[in-house]
């Protein structure tokens, strides 16, 4: 629908465009033959009468009526004479009335042309020769209707005065009266308001005066701080630029001029534009401000143009609990402030995030309560997160089998998260500690000791959704792309307040290497700094899982405030993982020992659950409930899968089986290690590896402080079932004060030690408080160590 404004212009371009007709059928007439005959009609062609020289009544009314309009606006933000605004009216005509298009192709000369061109603005609006001479410096390529956009030049190779003439979407849509016109392409387009209540300012300060071009940058609420420092009687248009540099720049243009036409002020969100393209977006911003209007932009860093810079500080907990009362209580909804800080540590959502849940869950007259509000923000704040897989947790601590210490620094982390805010601003602990990242947590343990599934627990313990961040896609061999995908994987999590959850963390926050020989080794250096640096800047809980914590480089483990280590499960929690692997809708036969089995097989959890789930299609493939059978045959194939040692199944041999030597010797040294680990357990917090097998460096790395228990000897009479055998107990560690202290535990844990039988036969252990200190030094210096104080052993088994 026009408007009044509008309607009395086009009726005067219709009178204008009457007289054009006449003057051209009169210059028609010439050439047909009214002036003359031949070349006499030529002549009086070319030849201007006097009527011609003295050009058109000065006092002829222009198209534009007075009055506010769009136009009037346009025109005193930019500077516009009224020719250039009565083009922009020629050039509007067509989209009203395509009678105009008929109209404009007569007076061109081109039937095949229906859009105006410059020689139709010229017969119309050409009065004198000064009009001439402005419209075609402002229709030209460096004109100023032309560089600002509001006249688009169809691209193309025409003779003089013949190029096609429009304009753009944007502005037709202003002139139809669009309260709020299209920006085309662009990611995303809102109008508000300011407040007018910039932090910091005392309350009788005022609002400045809003500058017209201004950076707004940071890692808080962009768009919340812009409002901020503007008044709020005036409007604003928040636009998201596109990646790519063309449509950047035509997106920004638009939403320049969408502010000229509604008096709003754009802010143009570049966050999303790549890194190279920036300049170019805003060189052109700036050329578009420096016609008139204004622009602020809004970044996540700083740019390089010398106009005011403001930043946006992230929302503390309290200014976000702050946020969810005030809204909530502007809608009536009923929220304390403690379902409020709840709501505000859990969702990192800035003043536009919130009141969109609220209306959300208010939507229809809905009554919304804590639990509404905390399930739509969980909904609104699925985010995808580049380089990872998102999970939504559905296994939580019940279905997990774990130390009571790791049970215990699992709640510990959980409270953490919980509780970090409130109380950072409750105690002031902020002053002292940097609670406002974070927290950091490593998981170590071997392979299928629970680290994943612990991590999912975590998560849906938090109510947030884990993202597992792919390592090999995050790691880049160009320079620069491994800490921008870095950033752009923290950056988006915290949008999503997500849990991030690193697998194999070490193969990427492997040792720093302290002499480097080569560029290689100097790049891997600056690349872990960056990381050091970046995760703990990170507002969120991150965890990292590693198999081999001696692969952490050591400056980084003391910047991680949780260091939770995942044991091998004893035989107690063996058996209970068998139970939770096999459900009660699992019908077992009444043969089924599962105590038995989890003392005879040392499998770590996922192994167990392999095992389990091969032993469950094992029986449904013969028709019958799970057996003894079914578990030991299921485990001998993991055993196998995995290339480890796989007994045959007891029919393989004919004839009655007797335990081996092999098994013997396996058995009573599964005895000696179960007992050593308790005792340990029941000194020590940290959990202390016990190793079997040679004490070499590799096999020692990430487990200190350890215990080694190394074979030395075996023998065994001849004709006779028993044997015996000579063990080597050392114990390890970064500190020697350390080793002697675990040295005397070991000792008396053995001396004190009672072996349970073998396979029915008694077996013995023998601590050697006295042996030949060459054998010792053979053994050390067999692997390459100095002779270290140590226990031997003799185990004999009847």
């Amino acid at each position: 629908m026009l408007d009044v404004f509008l309607i009395d212009a086009l009726q005067r371009l219709d009178r204008r465009v009457l007289e054009v007709c006449a003057e051209e059928e009169r210059r028609a007439e010439k050439l047909a033959g009214g002036g003359g005959r031949g070349w006499t009609a030529v002549r009086n062609l070319v030849r201007p009468s006097v009527a011609d020289l003295v050009g058109q009544p000065a006092d002829r009314a222009g198209l534009l009526p007075g009055g506010p309009h769009v136009l009037r606006r346009i025109g005193a933000a930019l500077g516009l004479v009224e020719c250039e605004l009565e083009a922009l009216v020629v050039l509007f005509a067509p989209h009203v009335e395509p009678r105009y298009q008929s109209v404009y192709a007569v007076l061109q000369d081109d039937l095949h042309q229906p859009r105006a061109t410059e020689r139709v603005l010229h017969a119309i609006l050409g009065r004198d020769a000064e009009r001439h001479r402005l419209l075609a410096t402002s229709l030209g390529a460096a004109g100023r209707l032309v560089r600002s956009g509001l006249v688009v030049r169809l691209p193309g190779a025409f003779a003089p005065l013949a190029r096609p003439l429009d304009l753009p979407e944007d502005l037709v849509a202003a002139l139809f009266g669009a309260p709020e016109p299209p920006v085309p392409q662009a990611l995303g387009q809102y109008w508000t308001s300011g407040s007018g209540e910039p932090p910091g300012l005392r309350e009788d300060a005022g609002v400045p005066p809003s500058p017209a071009l201004q950076v707004v940058f940071g890692h808080g609420d962009l768009v919340e701080t812009a409002r901020s420092f503007v008044p709020r009687q005036r409007r604003l248009v928040v636009v998201g630029v596109p990646a790519a540099a063309a449509d950047a720049t035509a997106v920004a243009a638009a939403a320049w001029r969408a502010g000229l036409c509604t008096g709003a002020l754009p802010l143009l969100d570049l966050t999303a534009v790549q890194e190279a393209e920036v300049g170019s977006v805003v060189r052109s911003v700036e050329d578009l401000v420096a016609f008139g209007g204004a622009a602020w932009l809004l970044c996540r860093d700083p740019l390089a143009v010398p106009v005011p810079h403001v930043e946006a500080l992230p929302a503390g907990w309290a200014g976000r609990r702050d946020t969810w009362l005030a809204e909530a209580s502007a809608r009536g909804v009923a929220l304390t402030p403690g379902e409020a800080g709840a709501l505000a540590a859990r969702h990192r959502l800035d003043g536009r995030g919130v009141r969109r849940v609220l209306d959300v869950a208010t939507d229809g007259g809905a009554t919304a309560d804590a639990d509404a509000l905390d399930a739509v923000a969980a909904g609104m704040g699925v985010e995808h997160v580049r380089h990872s897989r998102r999970t939504i947790p559905t296994r939580g601590f019940d279905d997990l089998v774990l130390r009571p210490t790791t049970r215990e620094a699992l709640d510990r982390l959980v409270h953490y998260v919980k509780h970090r805010d409130q109380l950072a601003e409750d105690l002031g602990l902020e002053r002292r500690y940097r609670l406002q990242r974070g927290p950091v947590a490593l998981f170590s343990g071997v392979s299928g000791t629970g680290k994943t599934l612990a991590a999912e627990a975590v998560a849906a313990a938090l109510g947030r959704p884990l993202h597992t961040v792919d390592v090999a896609r995050l790691v880049s061999k160009y320079i620069g792309e491994t800490e921008k995908n870095v950033d752009e994987v923290m950056s988006q999590a915290e949008r999503a307040s997500a849990v991030l959850f690193f697998d194999e963390a070490d193969s990427l926050f492997g040792n720093r290497t302290e002499r480097t020989s080569n560029a290689g080794d100097h790049f891997a250096n600056m690349l872990v700094g960056y990381l050091l640096q970046r995760i703990e800047q990170h507002d969120g809980p991150t965890i990292l899982a590693t198999n081999l914590r001696g692969g952490i480089d050591e400056a980084f483990l003391r910047r991680f405030q949780f260091r939770i280590e995942f044991p091998f499960p004893g035989a107690d929690e063996r058996e209970r993982i068998w139970e939770l692997m096999l459900p009660e809708r699992v019908v077992r036969a009444d043969d089924v020992d599962l105590g038995r089995l989890a003392k005879a097989h040392r499998l770590a959890g996922g192994d167990i659950r392999n095992a389990a789930l091969k032993a469950v299609f094992l029986a449904h493939r013969r028709g019958a409930p799970v057996g003894q059978d079914d578990l030991e045959r299921a485990i001998a194939l993991e055993l196998l899968e995995m290339g480890r040692l796989s007994r045959q199944p007891d029919g393989a041999l004919s004839g009655p089986r007797l335990p081996d030597r092999g098994e013997l010797l396996r058995t009573g040294l599964d005895d000696l290690h179960d007992q050593l680990a308790v005792c340990l357990r029941q000194r020590f917090l940290k959990e202390i590896h016990v190793v079997h097998g040679s004490p070499t460096d590799e096999l020692l790395t990430g487990k200190k402080p350890a215990v080694s228990v190394a074979l030395f000897r075996v023998a065994a009479r001849r004709g006779a079932d028993g044997l015996r055998a000579g063990l080597i107990v050392s114990a390890w560690s970064h500190r020697a004060e350390e080793e002697s202290e675990l040295l005397g535990v070991v000792h008396e844990a053995l001396t004190g030690m009672a072996l349970a039988p073998v396979h029915g036969r008694q077996a013995r252990l023998r601590v050697q408080e006295s042996h030949d200190f060459d054998l010792l030094h053979r053994f050390w210096s067999s692997h390459g160590h100095p002779v270290r104080p140590s226990v031997v052993l003799d185990v004999e088994i009847e």
